[in-house]
């Protein structure tokens, strides 16, 4: 046999394999340095974000430690203001101020027995946590009693929207809480000390459910009551685990016990007590989660699901509880069929409220009880309409009167300076006459002056009449004199004086 192979075609090959080997090969090391500079690109990232969130370093244990045990103390003139703040707060929600309710809450001293009880848990300080429970039980006391004689002797007339706000927890007062508290401690524990604490105070809203309990106690309403001490207590337990897991994250040292049964038995009351805390918290938290998102998914679906020609919803109503949430619609208008009703029953599992319970009133059958109920809501939609018809012509009719009563004050103030200035010119003209023996006439108007660009000026203007015979010299260095004089009494800057001897 024969070989047919080109030596050429074999040399060629040969070259093209090298090729592409040396190809891999710079792929392979381009690869191999793109991973490189990745891994170093991460590194100094990492390394960045660690030197930019890193605050143990700043942390000034000792002086930390001394504030909050300081802060956590209720005597003498902490006690006093208080007192003040408490009654500045309950004004403010007496008027429905948010601004006065502020105020209080940047002077009143809450944080510290809840820093305090903080700190103690996340340092197995048991002294400190039975001198912080001691002073937060003192708190409380002091402010509800303090709001409950406020209230007492000056009860509001209406529930305001401020004291509505506070007699029962949301998701948001939870995290709020959550992040005050650890704002609180980092800021706390910094060298340079910053107004971070009374703004956490603000923030989580500790004194305004507090003075709500006050209002529900002085009044009997027992629902108020429970419901803002139930929020203070809520926001209050989660500032104290925020500020014990910052504790924690932050390494403060921990309180060494000479007798180790001791430290065992302290360590152990403070798992409990944490344990006591924090348990019954994250239900209830898991509670007001669960409401929020029924809340919302009932929003979602009637407004998108609910809709029929000819029909109106005129009011809703969400009761959500543990056992069967449901949904109340009131519809006015044509009468609503039996199957839509029950395609919007059906259509409540896309929405997530699978095990929830839909009433429509104002449907199908004319149901007595609905009727009664359909006419029961109508009276009394109309006659908030009638109200609300009557406030705003009130409303007008005070804003009218206001308003000619600034009118008819602004043009007696106009005639009573015109009055005085007609009185003082007067006089100044006897003056002047006094002076210049030879002054026959003076007179005063402020001309307006155009430079036809649009540009107006005003300018202050006397016309003066001299007597025929007096020297013009004489005259003119006189009526300098009287543009001095004029500019001085009358506190101008800029006057013009023309003069005439006809």
């Amino acid at each position: 046999m024969t070989d047919n192979n080109d030596p050429n075609e074999e040399l060629e090959n040969d070259a093209l394999d090298q090729a592409a080997k040396e190809q891999d090969e710079k792929v392979e090391a381009q690869k191999n340095r793109l991973i490189d500079q990745i891994k170093i690109v991460f590194a100094e990232t990492v390394q960045f974000l660690r030197q930019l969130l890193s605050i143990r370093e700043e942390t000034d244990y000792k002086k930390t430690r001394e504030g909050i045990e300081r802060d956590v103390t209720f005597r003498g003139h902490t006690v006093y203001i208080l007192i003040c703040s408490i009654f500045i707060a309950s004004i403010g929600l007496n008027l429905n101020s948010p601004a006065v309710i502020i105020g209080a809450m940047l002077i009143a001293p809450l944080m510290g027995p809840i820093i305090g009880i903080g700190l103690a848990l996340g340092t197995n300080d048991f002294t400190l946590l039975m001198k912080s429970l001691k002073n937060f039980g003192v708190m409380v006391g002091i402010s509800i009693v303090t709001s409950t004689v406020y209230f007492y002797i000056t009860p509001l007339v209406e529930y305001q929207s401020e004291i509505l706000a506070r007699v029962k927890p949301t998701t948001l007062d939870i995290f709020v809480a959550i992040f005050g508290g650890i704002a609180g401690i980092v800021a706390g524990s910094r060298k340079e000390k910053s107004n971070v604490i009374p703004g956490v105070a603000i923030a989580t809203a500790l004194m305004p459910p507090l003075c709500t309990a006050g209002f529900g106690l002085a009044n009997a309403n027992w629902n108020f009551f429970f419901g803002a001490f139930y929020l203070f207590l809520l926001n209050s337990i989660f500032i104290c685990a925020a500020t014990l897991v910052g504790v924690r994250y932050l390494r403060f040292p921990l309180r060494v016990f000479v007798n180790p049964k001791k430290e065992k038995r302290t360590r152990a009351f403070m798992v409990a007590f944490i344990l006591i805390m924090v348990l019954p918290s994250l239900w209830i938290f898991w509670g007001v989660l669960q409401e929020s998102f029924f809340n919302r998914n009932a929003d979602s679906f009637i407004r998108k699901e609910v809709h029929i020609n000819g029909a109106k919803l005129v009011n809703q109503k969400l009761f959500y509880n543990d056992t069967v949430p449901s949904i109340e619609l009131y519809l006015i208008g044509v009468q609503i069929p039996d199957d839509t009703v029950a395609l919007w029953r059906r259509k409540l599992q896309n929405y997530g409220l699978n095990h929830v319970a839909l009433e429509v009133y104002g449907n199908t059958n004319g149901d007595d009880d609905d009727a009664e109920e359909l006419n029961l809501l109508s009276g009394q939609i109309q006659q908030n309409l009638k109200e609300d018809l009557l406030k705003d012509l009130y409303v007008t009719n005070q804003k009218l009167l206001e308003d000619k009563d600034e009118r008819i004050t602004y043009l007696e103030d106009r005639l009573f300076k015109e009055e005085i200035r007609f009185r003082e010119w007067k006089m100044v003209g006897e003056e002047l006459k006094i002076q210049f023996e030879n002054l026959e006439k003076i007179s005063f108007a402020e001309s307006v002056e155009s430079d036809f660009s649009g540009n107006l000026d005003t300018i202050p203007t006397f016309i003066i009449k001299w007597d025929p015979r007096s020297p013009s010299k004489q005259c003119r260095k006189e009526e300098e004199t009287i543009a001095k004089l004029m500019k001085l009494r009358f506190d101008l800057d800029t006057v013009r004086v023309i003069t005439t001897k006809k």
